[in-house]
C-alpha cells in the first residue's frame, strides 16, 4: 500500500467522522406515564376505523393551558380551556338500549332539552352525548374512562343506576369530573367521597324510612317478604328496608335475590310466599317489577306490592304487567316544584312525550351544570373559554337551585340537604301520588 493512499484513507475516515458529528442527534421521545387500558384501546380502535368520506372534524378544546391571573389565579384542580369555536359537551351516562331504555332515554331527552332552552355557554355551543352503560357496572366503566379523556367534556349527568356509579365513580373522581346522577340513591354513592359527585335524588336510606313507614303506620302491616335483584341498588334499599322493618316491630318472613333478565320467578314466588307475608317489597327495577308483580297475581298472592323508585314507570311498568301492577306502590323522589315544572313538562311532552321517571331530575341536573359553568367560566387574552374544574365544583355546591323537581341545595357529601319523597300508587294506568314526606326542610 503506497504512503500516498494511506494518507488519502486516513483523510477520509476522519471526514466520515465529521458528518457524523454534524448531522442531527436522534431525539427520544419520552414515555408517556399513566396511560390507562381504555386509552390505549382507543388509540387501537382509532388506528383501524376508516373515517367516513367528506367528514368535518369538530373542533376540539384548546391544547394550550391557562395563564394565571391575578383575578383569575390557577385552579387547585385544573382548567378546562376551550378554544373559540370548539364545542362544550355534556355526556349522559345511562341505558339507552334494552330493559331499562326507557329511563335512560328519558334522561338523556331531558338533558337534551335543558342545553336547547339555555342556550350556548358565553358564545360556545353546548351538545350532548349519550353513553349507554346498560345500567351495568363495566359497561359504566368503559362510558366513564371514554369521557375522561375528552377535553370538550364539562361534566356528566348519570349514571343512572347505582351499581354503575359505584363501579364508575373512581374515574370521575379521580379525573375532577363533575357527575351528578339524578337517580342514584345507594348510599355508597357519596359515601366514596370524590368532591365532583353530586345527586339531585334521596337516598335510600330516606327511601327506606318513608316505605317502613308507610307500610306499617298507613297500612297497619306487620310482615312482610323481601326480593331483590343482586345488584347494589336493590339489595342495598331492600337491606335497608329489611332492617327499618324490623326495627319497627315488624317480621321479615324472607328475604330472596332474583337475576335481572331472568324472566321465570315461580321458584322465588314459591319461597316468598310459604311465610303469607301482607305486603311484598321489590328491591330492583322496572323490568323485574313488572315480571314479579305479574306472576304474583297469577299465582294468587293478593297481598300488598311495593317497590321504589326503581318501578316507577308508566310504560315499563304499570302497563307492561298488563293490569297486575294496579293498586301496588312506589316511592319517588317529589316532581313538581314550585318553579316551572309545568312548562317543564309541556315542553318536554311535546318533543318527546310524557317524562317516564328520571327526566325531571335530568333537566335540573344539567341545569345546574350549566349555570355554574356559566358563573365561574371567563374568556382569557386569547379568546379561549376558561372554566376551573374545582371552581365548578365549589359553585354547584354552595349555589342553592329553584327546579323543576322543587328546592335543591347540596351538603358537602353531594347530597341534597333538603328532600322530599312522595309514595305513588298504581291507579287507572298512571301513578298517583298518595303521601309525600319532607326531610330537612
Amino acid at each position: 500500500m503506497s504512503k500516498r493512499f494511506f494518507v488519502f484513507l486516513s483523510m477520509l475516515v476522519i471526514t466520515s467522522f465529521l458528518f457524523a458529528a454534524c448531522s442531527p442527534a436522534a431525539t427520544e421521545t419520552p414515555a408517556t406515564e399513566n396511560v390507562t387500558e381504555a386509552t390505549a384501546t382507543e388509540e387501537v380502535a382509532a388506528d383501524t376505523a376508516v373515517p367516513a368520506a367528506d367528514t368535518a372534524v369538530p373542533a376540539a378544546a384548546s391544547s394550550t393551558e391557562a395563564v394565571p391571573t391575578e383575578e383569575h389565579p390557577a385552579d387547585e384542580w385544573g382548567e378546562l380551556v376551550f378554544a373559540p369555536g370548539a364545542e362544550v359537551k355534556i355526556g349522559v351516562s345511562s341505558a339507552l338500549t334494552a330493559g331499562y331504555a326507557a329511563y335512560g332515554q328519558d334522561m338523556l331527552n331531558a338533558v337534551e332539552l335543558a342545553v336547547e332552552q339555555f342556550g350556548d355557554l358565553q358564545g360556545w355551543k353546548v351538545v350532548v352525548e349519550g353513553g349507554d352503560d346498560g345500567c351495568e357496572g363495566a359497561p359504566g366503566v368503559t362510558v366513564a374512562e371514554k369521557f375522561a379523556t375528552d377535553t370538550t367534556l364539562l361534566g356528566v349527568i348519570g349514571p343512572m343506576c347505582s351499581g354503575t356509579v359505584v363501579a364508575a365513580e373512581k374515574v370521575y373522581g379521580e379525573n375532577h369530573i363533575i357527575m351528578i346522577t339524578p337517580s342514584s340513591t345507594a348510599v355508597l354513592v357519596t359515601d366514596m367521597g370524590f368532591d365532583s359527585v353530586f345527586r339531585t335524588v334521596a337516598n335510600d336510606d330516606l327511601q327506606a324510612k318513608v316505605t317502613v313507614d308507610f307500610l306499617t303506620q298507613d297500612l297497619g302491616l306487620t310482615t312482610l317478604a323481601i326480593v331483590h335483584d343482586q345488584s347494589v341498588y336493590g339489595e342495598g334499599i331492600a337491606q335497608a328496608v329489611k332492617d327499618k322493618f324490623e326495627a319497627s316491630g315488624g317480621t321479615v318472613t324472607a328475604f330472596e335475590g332474583l337475576t335481572r333478565g331472568d324472566v321465570d320467578f315461580s321458584g322465588v314466588i314459591g319461597v316468598v310466599t310459604a311465610g303469607n307475608p301482607q305486603a311484598i317489597y321489590f328491591g330492583g327495577m322496572d323490568a323485574e317489577g313488572a315480571l314479579l308483580i305479574t306472576q304474583l297475581r297469577s299465582a294468587q298472592y293478593e297481598g300488598v306490592f311495593m317497590g321504589p323508585d326503581g318501578i316507577k314507570s308508566v310504560p315499563s311498568y304499570i302497563e307492561a304487567s298488563g293490569g297486575a301492577a294496579e293498586g301496588s306502590y312506589a316511592t319517588f323522589g317529589a316532581v313538581g316544584g314550585s318553579t316551572g315544572y309545568e312548562e317543564f313538562e309541556a315542553a318536554f311532552t311535546e318533543k318527546y312525550g310524557a317524562p317516564v321517571a328520571y327526566g325531571p331530575g335530568s333537566f335540573d341536573s344539567a341545569r345546574i351544570l350549566l349555570q355554574a359553568a356559566a358563573a365561574v367560566g371567563y374568556v382569557d387574552a386569547d379568546g379561549n373559554l376558561v372554566i376551573g374544574r374545582k371552581a365548578l365544583a365549589d359553585k354547584i355546591r354552595e349555589t342553592p337551585f329553584e327546579g323543576v323537581t322543587g328546592h335543591l341545595e347540596f351538603t358537602e357529601t353531594g347530597d341534597l340537604g333538603a328532600v322530599s319523597i312522595t309514595v305513588f300508587q298504581a291507579q287507572s294506568g298512571d301513578f298517583v301520588p298518595v303521601k309525600t314526606v319532607d326531610f330537612g326542610q
